[in-house]
């Protein structure tokens, strides 16, 4: 599969582009029905904080259907992670801590989210897993 960097409502960077394909390319899973890949940091926590949760969906024709970041709510035991930020481009929607918005008012937080995840990935962070559809 070759990940899709073009038509899109908001910019994908090429750096995104080429970690995901990085991935999918080292990875043995089927991607003809399309992936899911998991970034995790294996120390985030809700006490100690650490780096977000992030899942990447991609069909099967190679585009990004949506970028979900999750963050812990709550303290102790009763701490949740759930969704913080959501950019859905299959929907054109973006979702901030539950309300949603045309995903265009999301193009500088994307920015902003998209080169902190680039930087992230690069300073090795998270573990991966891709599974396929």
């Amino acid at each position: 599969m070759q990940i899709q960097d073009s038509g899109y409502p908001l910019a994908i960077s090429k750096k995104l582009v080429a970690i995901l394909q990085h991935e999918l390319d080292k990875s043995e899973v089927d991607s003809s029905a399309g992936v899911t890949l998991n970034f995790r940091d294996p120390d985030y926590s809700a006490e100690s904080g650490g780096y977000h949760p992030v899942e990447i969906n991609i069909d099967g024709k190679g585009r990004i259907q949506y970028i979900t970041d999750f963050a812990y709510y709550g303290s102790g035991p009763f701490a949740e992670l759930d969704r913080e930020i959501d950019f859905d481009f299959s929907r054109n929607v973006f979702q901030h801590m539950g309300r949603e918005f045309p995903i265009q008012h999301g193009a500088s937080l994307f920015r902003i989210w998209q080169s902190n995840f680039c930087s992230y990935v690069e300073r090795q962070v998270f573990e991966v897993s891709v599974s396929s559809h």
